[in-house]
């Protein structure tokens, strides 16, 4: 069971750091690159699920 758990935790760190790198990605300015940001909200998104 605890390894079960552990693989949970590693794939909500994954999930967590892909919606960092959209959030900061929406910083860049004047263009951010949207196709990067909606990717790794997509990935965010899977991997919570």
């Amino acid at each position: 069971m605890k390894e079960k758990i552990d693989l949970v935790k590693l794939w909500i760190r994954k999930a967590e750091n892909d919606l960092i790198t959209a959030v900061n990605s929406l910083r860049i300015r004047p263009k951010p690159p949207f196709d990067t940001i909606c990717f790794h909200a997509q990935q965010c998104a899977e991997k919570y699920l």
